[in-house]
C-alpha cells in the first residue's frame, strides 16, 4: 500500500514538474510585427502580451527595460538588440537640399534630422565649422560638406588674390 501511494505521488510530482518546465520555456511575450513609425522614424514592435492583448513599443525602449526583456525568448532579444544598435548608428542628420546661388561661393545646404522635426540651413563653410553637427552626418554627407566648403573657400581666396593683384 505504501509503495503504491509513493508511486502515485511520484507520478503527480513528475507531472507537475513537466507542466512547469513547459510553462517556463515559453516566453510570456511574442513579437508579432516590426515597422518604422512614420512620425518618429524609429523602429517599433507590435507585441502580443497574452492571447488577447497587443501593444506597440519602440525597440530602443524594449532593449533598455530589463523586466520587459526577460519575458522574451533569447533569439528575439538578440534580434531586437541588433536592430536597436543599427538604428542608433544611423546618422542623426542628412542633406536634403543643395542650392547654388549666382556664384560658386553661394552654396546653401539644408539638413534634416532623423526624426524630421529639425531642419538646419547654412553654407557649407558654416556647417563645416560645427564639429558636433558634422559628427552626426553619415561619412558621405560629411565629406560632401567638407568638399563644398573647401571649393567655396578656394574660390574666395582666388577672388581676394586676384583683387589684391589688380590694385
Amino acid at each position: 500500500m505504501l509503495s503504491s501511494t509513493l508511486a502515485w505521488w511520484n507520478i503527480i510530482v513528475l507531472t507537475i514538474k513537466e507542466f512547469f518546465s513547459e510553462r517556463v520555456d515559453k516566453p510570456q511575450f511574442e513579437i508579432v510585427d516590426l515597422y518604422e513609425c512614420s512620425k518618429t522614424k524609429y523602429t517599433k514592435a507590435v507585441i502580443k502580451l497574452s492571447q488577447r492583448h497587443i501593444i506597440e513599443k519602440n525597440i530602443s525602449d524594449i532593449v533598455v527595460d530589463n523586466n520587459f526583456i526577460e519575458c522574451l525568448d533569447k533569439k528575439t532579444v538578440r534580434t531586437l538588440t541588433y536592430i536597436a544598435t543599427v538604428e542608433r548608428l544611423k546618422p542623426d542628420y542628412t542633406i536634403i537640399t543643395q542650392q547654388m546661388r549666382d556664384e560658386v561661393e553661394g552654396y546653401m545646404l539644408e539638413l534634416k534630422s532623423k526624426n524630421g522635426r529639425e531642419t538646419i540651413t547654412g553654407t557649407p563653410t558654416e556647417i563645416s565649422r560645427d564639429k558636433d553637427l558634422i559628427s552626426k552626418l553619415n561619412p558621405i554627407d560629411a565629406n560632401r560638406v567638407g568638399y563644398m566648403a573647401g571649393v567655396s573657400d578656394t574660390v574666395k581666396d582666388y577672388k581676394n588674390t586676384k583683387a589684391h593683384l589688380e590694385k
